[in-house]
């Protein structure tokens, strides 16, 4: 693509043609009203994302320690009916091995 009269391209260092835009660039920001907006617009929804992610990370949190402590529950029981343990019921037993 060769470069136009009007001069609506311009090339890079490869001598590639990107089009331009024809319109001039905007010099004047936003209006007051659509910057208010945008203000309220981007307020309003970091509250429902907030009010979404706030649930979700407590009922998590709690779900992880209720898991934490099932689990902790079960291996308190589980080592105290091994031999030896404070559930065992034996009391002073050795065993003997008769294959000597």
């Amino acid at each position: 693509m060769k470069p136009s009269a009007t001069n609506t391209h311009r090339i890079t260092m490869m001598n590639q043609f990107i089009p331009t835009s024809t319109q001039p660039a905007r010099t004047n920001p936003a209006g007051i009203i659509a910057s208010v907006f945008c203000l309220i617009l981007r307020i309003i929804l970091v509250i429902i994302g907030l009010l979404i992610a706030i649930p979700v990370i407590v009922i998590l949190l709690v779900l992880g320690l209720l898991i934490f402590a099932y689990i902790r529950i079960r291996m308190l029981f589980t080592r105290a009916h091994k031999p030896n343990g404070p559930l065992d019921g034996r009391h002073n037993v050795r065993v003997i091995d008769r294959d000597d």
